[in-house]
């Protein structure tokens, strides 16, 4: 038997994990959508983004590929399983209600990330993963101008989950968050260019987290690359605190 071919009947204990998850999560905030929404047009927008966010997590995962290859570091995965648990801690630093302002602009945060979050989503498709793990290259929507749009997305609306707690400790935690995510884009990249060489020339031409921003200098003069597998990364955009789901966890990645 091939090596692809025990790959591919290996059990997909991401799927296993994840799908069950995702739908719990959607089952929640869709409950939260129908009874709690209030009258506040953010939180029917953010709401109704995060419960489409976990409904393409159900749909990439049942459709996602296997992998050619995964990262064996120890780091690497505790800062992809940190990342994905931190935004859980942003409700419970919340000190004070945030005034009407500082409402707006957490909503509006939080609804722009996970927005961002579900297209990157959406495009990056059956490659889907925690993990760090090479798969096929991605290069419509987002990926156009980012190799991380998902991380982008996430840092993003965590800001704005940060700005409705309030608190330096909430801001603390998201400077955290941007270090793992950062981290984590760094240790994917190390698998790729080892697993694909090819994937230079995508790097070289693409910013990391902000379109414009962290270019990778030009490979040395040799063979064009042509574009080859990518991984993707990325975790969950935290619901609203107003949600059920928000209240436990904040505001992802490729998961």
């Amino acid at each position: 038997m091939t090596t692809d071919a025990r790959r591919g009947r290996r059990p997909d204990y991401g799927r296993l994990i994840m799908i069950p998850t995702a739908l719990g999560f959607v089952l929640v905030d869709g409950a939260a959508l129908v009874t709690g929404s209030g009258t506040d047009p953010l939180h029917w927008v953010s709401t109704g983004l995060v419960c489409a966010f976990y409904a393409l997590i159900i749909w990439c995962y049942l459709r996602r590929s296997p992998a050619s290859a995964t990262s064996r570091s120890v780091t690497a995965h505790a800062a992809a399983v940190t990342a994905m648990l931190v935004p859980f801690a942003f409700p419970l630093l919340r000190t004070a209600s945030p005034g009407a302002v500082q409402q707006w602009a957490g909503d509006a945060l939080v609804a722009g990330g996970t927005a961002w979050a579900v297209w990157s989503l959406r495009c990056l498709g059956r490659s889907v993963s925690v993990l760090a793990q090479a798969r096929i290259l991605v290069e419509r929507g987002p990926y156009r101008w980012i190799r991380h749009p998902l991380y982008t997305g996430e840092i993003v609306s965590s800001l704005g989950l940060a700005l409705l707690a309030g608190s330096l400790a909430a801001l603390a935690v998201w400077l955290g968050f941007c270090f793992l995510q950062a981290y984590r884009a760094l240790r994917e990249e190390q698998l790729l260019v080892a697993a694909m060489p090819a994937y230079r020339g995508y790097r070289a031409r693409t910013a990391a987290l902000l379109p414009g921003l962290f270019l990778t200098a030009a490979p040395a003069a040799g063979p064009a690359s042509a574009p080859s597998a990518v991984t993707g990364s990325g975790h969950r955009p935290g619901p609203r605190q107003g949600s059920p789901a928000g209240r436990r966890r904040a505001g992802t990645g490729r998961s």
